[in-house]
């Protein structure tokens, strides 16, 4: 693990040297864009067993190179360095396991694909299409991955980054509408999952629409196949929600989510349904500040009760100057764990920088 980590390190740098060097002479022409973003997190004391308290440690790290070839051609390079951890069986404590770093996003994009205006084509690892719009708050919509947590109903699913293809349409303007339909085919890429054996593919589709100035409508679906032999257990998931944005001043919106789980040879397993809900609000408090707030819950299974996790986050996020920016964010995650209520508060830090 250590020569593969060290490897990584050493190419990440060796990438970020290239690419300072050659940014001076292409940062004219806007071909070359890099961007860096560090997350550090502050847990006041960890819920389970409150075995540890006062906890400050660095949580992810991405290092990102866009490169533009030409008007259609352009490509996305990021490695992901994630900070991991886990539970002395012993002391009961949270413990650092180290680092582990990935590549997260990998892709060459063609825009206007095969001469058809307003199609777009990906190849490689790219972001997952779905519930993960950027609102502004450093968590994104993370209660929608909570569902997909080990021991709940749903243990697989909505990952950031997928593997595969993905086909994106932009509606003409002669449509009288502005927006887009994505469909992708692809494999979950996370540490675990991506595998040789994994036959599965998971297909996914969305829409984005925005009927009247400043109101958005979207939609997303997707048939997660999780038994990596072959394509009969899976998730079906199905959301939408509707936003509002004023000249980067206030955006406000709400999205909802439900899923079915469908298992062929587990009947206890068979037709269990959960969803998720959150709605959030930003608002520029002054040019350069913006307050953001977010709640959200996840019913993991319809038919139990109690089993609710619940999260709410608020904060600032403060642009320093152009595209970069030092959010500040509080975390409170909410849930029960027999019939004892339990919840996690922590502080994030993270710094956007791009170039």
């Amino acid at each position: 693990m250590y020569k593969k980590l060290t490897f990584t390190l050493l190419l990440t740098l060796v990438v970020l040297i290239f690419a300072s060097s050659v940014a001076q002479a292409e940062k004219l022409n806007d071909k070359l864009t890099l961007q860096t973003v560090l997350r550090y997190r502050y847990i006041v004391e960890e819920p389970h067993n409150k075995a540890t308290s006062n906890y400050f440690y660095f949580d992810r790290g991405y290092v990102t190179m866009r490169y533009k070839y030409s008007d259609n051609i352009a490509m996305r390079y990021t490695l992901d360095f994630n900070h991991r951890n886990y539970t002395d069986p012993q002391t009961g404590k949270l413990l650092n396991q180290g680092t582990n770093a990935r590549i997260k996003y990998a892709y060459l994009q063609f825009k206007n694909f095969l001469g058809v205006s307003g199609l777009e084509m990906l190849f490689g690892n790219y972001e997952q299409p779905g519930a993960q719009s950027y609102h502004n708050t450093i968590e994104n919509s993370w209660i929608d991955r909570f569902a997909y947590v080990s021991g709940t109903a749903f243990d697989n699913g909505y990952s950031s980054a997928v593997t595969g293809v993905m086909a994106t349409y932009n509606f003409p303007a002669s449509l009288g509408i502005k927006g887009y339909t994505r469909v992708a085919v692809a494999n979950k890429n996370t540490y675990s999952y991506a595998k040789d054996d994994n036959k599965a593919k998971n297909l996914i589709a969305d829409i984005w629409l925005k009927p009247i100035p400043g109101v958005s409508v979207f939609g997303w679906t997707m048939t997660d196949y999780y038994n990596k032999a072959s394509n009969k257990d899976n998730n079906f998931w199905v959301g939408g929600g509707v936003e509002y944005a004023v000249d980067k001043k206030l955006d406000v919106g709400v999205e909802l989510t439900s899923g079915k789980k469908n298992v062929d040879d587990t009947p206890s397993l068979d037709g269990v349904s959960g969803m998720t809900y959150m709605g959030y609000v930003n608002y520029s408090i002054l040019p350069n500040l913006m307050f953001v707030g977010e709640y959200g819950q996840l019913d993991p299974n319809s038919d139990v009760d109690n089993d609710e996790l619940d999260m709410i986050l608020a904060g600032l996020n403060y642009r320093i100057i152009g595209d970069n920016y030092l959010m500040f964010n509080v975390v409170r995650d909410g849930f029960k764990a027999g019939n004892e209520s339990k919840n996690n508060m922590r502080f994030v830090t993270q710094l956007w920088v791009e170039f």
